[in-house]
């Protein structure tokens, strides 16, 4: 896949594939799984279909995310007393409304903010309490799914190991019987 690609040739991103770019990426977050060389097949299917497989690889592609996702997070949560200088802002930012559609929503960037809806004075369920506790049990869902995919995995693995032991033991049988049919021909050619 990444072979026929020069490495000395940089790519230039037009508006179109950026735009293609950050729409797939998040569409496409199910991919990113986490699980070791997921990232690159997944970068290399939004590729495919933005058609530029041969042009960019996977990591370059990776890299341009990276890029727009920290100009996103500079753009969203500004430096205390920064000035402008020349930095891209959300007003600025031509993929600003994009990454915010695609990025937005997420805890990573857009932690929840609680307010109190209840005087301070009248004692009740503290909301942080709530949203840590719906927190904990997505987490708990998520480590459970995890799990079962690798119970999953392992469990065919087993099954893949007693079925190579079944083969292998009957290989054996027929190997034995084949070798005491033998031994009994010969000896009875031997005593006849």
């Amino acid at each position: 896949m990444a072979e026929n690609v020069d490495l000395t040739f940089s790519f230039k991103w037009s508006k179109e594939h950026t735009a293609q770019l950050i729409k797939l990426r998040g569409e496409n977050d199910e991919l990113f799984t986490g699980v070791k060389h997921s990232a690159s097949v997944a970068w290399g299917t939004i590729l495919e279909k933005i058609g530029l497989q041969g042009n960019v690889t996977p990591l370059q592609a990776k890299k341009k995310w990276d890029n727009l996702k920290k100009i996103y997070k500079d753009c969203k949560y500004p430096g205390s007393g920064e000035g402008v200088g020349g930095k891209p802002t959300a007003a600025t930012w031509p993929w600003f409304v994009l990454m915010d559609e695609v990025l937005g929503q997420r805890h990573s960037t857009n932690p929840p903010v609680l307010i109190a809806s209840i005087p301070e004075d009248t004692p009740g369920p503290s909301t942080a309490v709530v949203d840590l506790e719906v927190e904990e049990k997505d987490e708990e869902e998520s480590r459970s799914r995890r799990k079962s995919r690798k119970r999953d995995r392992e469990g065919e693995m087993f099954e893949l190991i007693k079925e190579d032991m079944r083969l292998n033991r009957e290989a054996e049988e027929r190997r034995a019987q084949e070798s005491n049919s033998w031994a009994l021909t010969f000896l009875l050619n031997i005593y006849y």
